[in-house]
């Protein structure tokens, strides 16, 4: 995942055992979340100042879009929310309207080249949803935009690596993560 940008985490699983020679419908697998994890470890430990530095200026960017998507209640999530980034991360939002209509207007009245897309989602209760998105290109990297009805915003779905409701970011909460640690000054 971390040299050929792999996303798909059925997938890198898939690649790493046929480079074994093991058959990955036999073989006990990693959970999603220890793969995370290992991830973390290996980016920390081998470009962990470069992971630093993109993580700030991905969340930057996240930022500036979230303010163009303001008027949709933009979440952030994913890897970027969880700091695990690699250079094939995206910008992942969540975006919440009556119709997935108004965020495509949204995007034409700003003249944002885009693909439309739909993803299956899982929500609690092993209930699967379509939810229709939008993808372009800004700078380096790339945007991914999930709409969900407004009534949606207080239903996180399941996140694939953690297994529970996906932790989502608002706009307040990323310019939160980017401002720098208090430190303390020894003055009483």
């Amino acid at each position: 995942m971390a040299e050929e940008w792999v996303r798909d985490y059925q997938l890198a699983k898939q690649k790493a055992c046929e480079r074994l020679g093991l058959d990955h419908r036999c073989t006990p697998l990693p959970a999603n979340r220890e793969i995370e994890v290992a991830l973390a470890t290996r980016l920390r430990l081998f470009r962990g100042a470069v992971v630093k530095g993109a993580l700030h200026s991905a969340r930057t960017k996240a930022v500036e879009i979230m303010r163009l998507f303001a008027p949709f209640q933009p979440r952030l999530v994913g890897a970027l929310l969880r700091g695990n980034i690699t250079h094939s991360t995206p910008i992942e939002l969540h975006l919440f309207a009556e119709s997935p209509d108004e965020v495509a207007q949204h995007i034409r009245h700003h003249h944002i080249p885009c693909r439309a897309f739909d993803r299956r989602v899982r929500f609690a209760g092993r209930r699967f949803v379509q939810v229709p998105g939008f993808r372009f290109d800004a700078d380096d990297g790339t945007v991914e935009l999930l709409t969900f009805s407004s009534k949606q915003l207080r239903e996180a779905p399941i996140c694939p690596v953690e297994g529970r409701p996906m932790r989502r970011a608002s706009l307040r909460a990323v310019e939160q993560l980017l401002r720098p640690p208090e430190t303390d000054s020894g003055v009483d």
